[in-house]
């Protein structure tokens, strides 16, 4: 029997050339990641999600409470609705709009038929249960609040519906929110 030698790999002899070869490859494929996927960090209008349909929810929200949910007409420009929820027993139903508005910023549009100054505090949190001064929008008179969140807040009564108003976007945009219900 003979024996053979095996060659034994040279470890350690490669070079920072190699290195910045390969992550120069690594480089590469990013790059065309980067420029030939559509979208990846600017999405088109038409890979955006598509506005919802919240008029169910507003039905549903009369058929539990006998009472008329209040929404924008017409929904500001560049508004679009996002989500919506409808929760609880009669008494207590819970009706949640949400809207994305310009600026990437968010409007949420909480409605009930329970009193207003016990269904703020379960919106906006402890702090919100404090109103914090008044604001006249389109000649109606708006309770301010601050949520929890640090967040402004608009509330009030309207035909027999506690009308909560909260969210991201500015002053102005929850101010336009509440002034266009109906």
């Amino acid at each position: 029997m003979t024996s053979t030698d095996v060659a034994q790999p040279k470890r350690g002899r490669e070079s920072a050339a190699d290195m910045i070869r390969s992550l120069g490859l690594v480089g590469v494929v990013i790059a065309a990641t980067l420029i030939f996927v559509p979208g990846l960090f600017h999405p088109s209008k038409s890979q955006q999600f598509p506005a919802l349909d919240y008029s169910d929810y507003v039905s549903g929200f009369h058929q539990e409470t006998g009472r008329t949910a209040l929404t924008p007409r017409p929904l500001p420009s560049g508004w679009k609705g996002s989500a919506a929820t409808l929760t609880g027993p009669a008494a207590v139903e819970h009706l949640h709009i949400g809207f994305a508005t310009p600026g990437r910023q968010y409007a949420g549009l909480e409605e009930s038929v329970a009193n207003v100054t016990a269904f703020a505090p379960t919106v906006l949190g402890a702090r919100g249960s404090a109103v914090t001064g008044t604001v006249t929008i389109a000649g109606a008179s708006w309770q301010t609040r601050t949520s929890s969140r640090g967040e402004y807040s608009l509330s009030r009564t309207m035909r027999g519906v506690a009308v909560v108003i909260t969210g991201s976007a500015t002053d102005a945009q929850l101010q336009l929110l509440a002034g266009s219900l109906h």
